[in-house]
């Protein structure tokens, strides 16, 4: 099974974002659990994830859903791209966060993975939860994040172990 929180090894500081390892996990990541939809990329929580509504998109009922995008991994990779101080992408995620909500800004817990019957639409909120307090809680925490130009969860610790060496003055 593939997790898409690979993540969460940086932001603690365990790992470097540039790390081998962890750009490994993120390139398996993307080719198993990303989607790209008319917003930006959205990812699943797992490969093989059944917490969503079912193929006809009626409701979950406990036993034969199917797993759709959670929109708050999107602002994770966020951090994950601050990290990398890739400070352009990151911004972009957040853009794509801010695309999946709804009418009155607020957003869901999971979007459409695809389009399919009546007014499922790829890249729009599904019948879960809306708003989400986390998903809502995500994209602030990435806009904090991206107006300090770090991730502020980051222990100074951890993020002392990764900071470039300064050059000495005389």
């Amino acid at each position: 099974m593939v997790r898409a929180d690979e993540r969460a090894h940086v932001l603690v500081g365990a790992l470097h974002a540039d790390d081998p390892l962890v750009l490994k996990s993120i390139a398996v990541i993307d080719k198993l659990i990303r989607v790209e939809t008319p917003f930006g990329p959205g990812w699943y929580r797992y490969n093989h994830d059944a917490y969503g509504e079912r193929l006809d998109g009626k409701p979950y009922d406990g036993s034969t859903g199917v797993g759709r995008l959670w929109t708050l991994l999107t602002g994770e990779r966020g951090e994950f791209e601050l990290a990398r101080e890739n400070a352009p992408e990151a911004r972009r995620l957040l853009d794509t966060l801010g695309h999946f909500s709804n009418d009155g800004l607020m957003i869901p817990e999971q979007i459409w993975d695809r389009s399919g019957p009546g007014t499922i639409r790829i890249g729009e909120g599904t019948g879960s939860a809306t708003p989400l307090a986390w998903s809502m809680a995500q994209f602030l925490r990435l806009a904090i994040n991206l107006q300090k130009n770090r991730n502020f969860e980051t222990p100074d610790v951890a993020a002392a172990r990764y900071e470039k060496p300064r050059a000495k003055t005389r």
